[in-house]
């Protein structure tokens, strides 16, 4: 999959053309929208890691400011207070309290467990990928569509995403995370949708590491607010003072 652009764009037109299925942007529109209620809105997140006997756990803030602005405020344990993840383009930094400056990191960068910086700091899938083929398919006597997304951008988390979405509803279902150069890295499973502002949304995200037999992480999601806030929760110069 993936090595020249053209042929799956080409594969994209055909399916378009031969089995009348919706454009593959407007069925990316219609998921991100179910996971994000609306451009400007904060939300908890809570992520919880499991090796063997050992259980780790993290609680965030998300502030969204627009698809491509997000802050991430690290809430637990005690330790991780004045903690920040900020999001701004293509740009992601992190800042602590007792440093300088902020931080210039990667969204590939593992926060907690198989949760990566970008998983967190990145609401919606389209401002980072593009779809280059679509496809019906059927998971567990659903009717789905199947995206392939690819990166738009070196900064994008992963090079490639195999997206599932269920034709009746265009909920999210699971999505499957690669490399640049083809490998899977891990698969996320959407749950436990719940009536949330209007719509019914995922409140669980299950991150499967494939790479590593048996890890997995959970990303618990809650508390969702459709909120505006000041432009300067989005400028690296003001993390030091924020609390």
């Amino acid at each position: 999959m993936k090595r020249v652009l053209f042929l799956p764009l080409l594969i994209l037109m055909i399916n378009n053309a031969g089995l009348a299925l919706p454009p593959a942007e407007e069925i990316l529109k219609r998921a991100d929208e179910i996971r994000a209620p609306s451009k400007h809105f904060s939300c908890d997140l809570e992520i919880i890691s499991k090796r063997g006997d050992e259980e780790r756990t993290k609680k965030l803030k998300l502030f969204v400011g627009d698809e491509t602005k997000s802050l991430v405020k690290f809430v637990y344990p005690p330790a991780d207070k004045g903690k920040f993840l900020l999001m701004v383009d293509e740009n992601l930094w992190f800042y602590t309290i007792g440093i300088r400056e902020p931080i210039r990191i990667t969204p590939q960068q593992r926060l907690l467990g198989e949760v990566s910086n970008g998983d967190v700091a990145k609401v919606v899938y389209s401002v980072d990928y593009s779809p280059v083929s679509i496809n019906e398919w059927e998971i567990d006597d659903k009717k789905m569509y199947r995206l392939e997304l690819v990166a738009k951008h070196k900064s994008a988390t992963y090079g490639e995403v195999t997206l599932f979405v269920e034709k009746e509803t265009f909920n999210p279902y699971k999505a499957e995370f690669y490399t640049i150069s083809g490998k899977l890295l891990k698969t996320a499973y959407y749950g436990s949708y719940q009536l949330i502002l209007e719509k019914k949304r995922p409140t669980e995200m299950k991150i499967v590491d494939e790479l590593r037999t048996g890890q997995s992480s959970i990303i618990k999601y809650s508390n969702f607010e459709i909120k505006e806030f000041p432009e300067y929760y989005f400028q690296k110069t003001h993390l030091k003072y924020l609390q």
